[in-house]
């Protein structure tokens, strides 16, 4: 039949010569390991993310080489500023940018102008903010976790986050008060005249050398923090921490050469009030202080309601009620005495934001539409962030009315359940490889098992916990009700040598093998 001959495959069944099998092979357990799949499940985010991360790539892998040596660079690159300036006397006018307040006030003993050469010391305080936030969680903070007896690795590096940020704060926001109170003019006697105050007297031309380094430093930290949440672990909420950072760094860049330093000013107090309450909260509540946690997140909810929904957009309104109909009219304005020159404001934007950078020279400065609606459209911008952390804030709020603590719910449950999971391939399942003698060929190496909801029963999640936990498991004993299953287990060879030895003790022999079992057949 077309060259096939009845001594092949295709021969009748009655003369096919009948199968004789295989002679049987005496299988016992520790002669056998055991793959189990994941029954067709998905990987969880977090683990396909490590799997990604394992792929080192050149931007992770630079990514990692800067955070691994932030406080080095950060060092050296100081030091090569400051050599610079030693060895190289002609470059000294410009070099002392990096390091002193440039612009003496012409008008005014011990007052500073804006420039551009400004934009020297940001870079510096760039610098210098990397060098001390390394320098202070890897050599102090980080210690501080491990005295307080935070064990976790994870915890501890929050731990030392918020305490760098909490410090941060409480600073800023103290030396800002005072700034702003220092400069409120006499005349403010209730909160009308504390918004028109705001504006009026603009453009302020003269800064005192606590103001300009506030203000400039204040600039540097924003940018610091974007290159942070870029080159460190990502959060959940990146993308809103990223919009908020350069919303905050486009108020602070447009509004110092602008010479609105007062306004701003205000909304940074208004920003950083809850900025050390909140890391004050989270510090807490990794120190185990549950009860000192809510009363920090009680305090914590009532003065962001009061200053980032009330006096910020206060002061919002002020800008979009009271300007230009009540004070800071349109027109032009003199640099040399704030008067008032014309009422012809023009519509350029750019020249009149930027002027003591891209025309220092001018003799006026014009405050125009373009530039008024350019800081509302801001400062909406982020009043829309902040509503939106408050609604997460209320579900926080609704979480401590029911008896379940306050906790994060931003950044810190995936971080932690990331800390927690179990490992693609864990540690201990591949011991008894190392340690079993090499079987003979014939016998198999592994047998793959398909692990489905039908074989194992989960422990259910617990509630209120605020993450995502999962425990590490111990060979195949990681989250699973094995209790039934064992005499099953143990006959595909699945059970562990030292899940072996529990049984061999809970039983008291030697654990031989059932009749009908694997190791039982030939």
């Amino acid at each position: 039949m077309n060259g096939l001959s009845l001594d092949s495959g295709l021969a009748a069944p009655q003369m096919r010569q009948p199968h004789t099998p295989p002679p049987k092979r005496d299988l016992h357990v520790e002669d056998v390991s055991v793959c189990f799949g994941n029954g067709g499940l998905k990987p969880s985010p977090g683990k396909r993310r490590k799997l990604v991360e394992k792929q080192d790539s050149l931007g992770t892998m630079l990514r990692r080489g800067i955070v691994e040596h932030q406080l080095g660079l950060s060092v050296n690159l100081m030091l090569l500023i400051g050599l610079s300036y030693v060895l190289f006397p002609a470059l000294r006018d410009r070099m002392s940018a990096f390091f002193w307040l440039s612009y003496r006030s012409s008008r005014k003993a011990g007052l500073y102008d804006v420039g551009e050469r400004d934009v020297y010391l940001v870079g510096s305080f760039i610098v210098f903010f990397t060098a001390l936030r390394a320098f202070s969680l890897d050599y102090v903070l980080m210690p501080v976790a491990g005295w307080a007896g935070i064990d976790k690795k994870k915890v501890r590096s929050r731990f030392a986050e918020q305490s760098y940020m909490m410090t941060y704060y409480i600073i800023y926001w103290t030396w800002g008060l005072l700034l702003f109170i220092h400069e409120t003019p006499s005349g403010v006697h209730d909160v009308r005249s504390l918004l028109v105050s705001l504006w009026s007297g603009w453009p302020y031309l003269d800064l005192s050398a606590s103001m300009k380094v506030y203000y400039i430093s204040q600039l540097a930290f924003w940018i610091q923090q974007i290159v942070v949440i870029h080159i460190e672990e990502r959060r959940k909420d990146h993308m809103q921490m990223f919009t908020h950072h350069i919303i905050t760094v486009m108020l602070l860049a447009g509004s110092y050469p602008g010479r609105h330093t007062r306004v701003g000013n205000a909304v940074l107090v208004c920003m950083d009030v809850v900025d050390f309450i909140f890391p004050l909260a989270k510090i807490l509540r990794y120190l185990s202080m549950q009860t000192a946690c809510d009363a920090a997140f009680a305090a914590f909810v009532v003065f962001w309601l009061a200053s980032r929904h009330v006096a910020y957009n206060a002061i919002l309104w002020s800008l979009y009620a009271l300007t230009p109909n009540v004070t800071l009219h349109y027109g032009r304005y003199s640099t040399k005495d704030s008067a008032m020159l014309s009422d012809d404001a023009g519509t350029n934007m750019i020249d009149n934001l930027f002027q003591p950078i891209l025309h220092p020279d001018a003799q006026y400065v014009s405050w125009n539409p373009p530039v008024r609606w350019m800081f509302i459209s801001l400062l909406l911008a982020l009043q829309c962030i902040t509503i939106g952390w408050f609604i997460m804030i209320c579900r926080v709020v609704m979480r401590v009315l029911r008896g379940e603590g306050a906790d994060d719910t931003r950044s810190d449950g995936e971080d932690e359940a990331e800390d927690e999971e179990v490992d693609v391939v864990p540690a201990q399942a591949s011991e008894p490889l190392r340690a079993m003698p090499e079987p003979e060929k014939s016998l198999p190496r592994f047998i793959e098992v398909e692990a489905t909801g039908e074989d194992f029963t989960h422990y259910p999640k617990r509630k209120g916990s605020g993450s995502k936990r999962k425990s590490k498991g111990k060979g195949m004993s990681s989250g699973l009700n094995l209790g039934e299953h064992k005499d099953f287990l143990n006959r595909i060879g699945c059970l562990s040598d030292e899940q072996l030895a529990r049984e061999r003790e809970k039983r008291g022999d030697s654990m031989s093998p059932r009749p009908g079992s694997a190791t039982d057949k030939k």
